[in-house]
């Protein structure tokens, strides 16, 4: 969390428009991303895409999930953005449940 929370802190990090578009769906604004990258916690790592999912609470208490690609050495990037489901994950929004 430390990288994440360097690049956050200087400004160092790029939406992708598929984070966009899904955020808007969900009103979840650019300071309630900040503030869960900043804050949460790592919960799954994709070492394979170089990405990661970190879990935490927006100001309001609502639980968001962000992903972010760290590939690029300047810069991280949010990939996307979710309102976790009850249905899909449990342990506080972060662990999958079984299929």
């Amino acid at each position: 969390m430390k990288v994440i929370e360097r690049f956050i802190t200087t400004e160092r990090y790029e939406y992708y428009t598929h984070a966009i578009t899904e955020a808007k769906k969900d009103g979840v604004e650019p300071s309630d991303i900040v503030f869960v990258l900043l804050t949460g916690k790592i919960i799954e790592r994709y070492p394979e895409r170089q990405r990661v999912l970190v879990c935490g609470e927006m100001m309001n208490r609502v639980p968001l999930h962000v992903i972010c690609d760290y590939s690029d050495e300047d810069m991280i990037y949010i990939t996307t953005v979710y309102i976790p489901s009850r249905e899909e994950w449990s342990h506080n929004f972060q662990r999958r449940r079984r299929r």
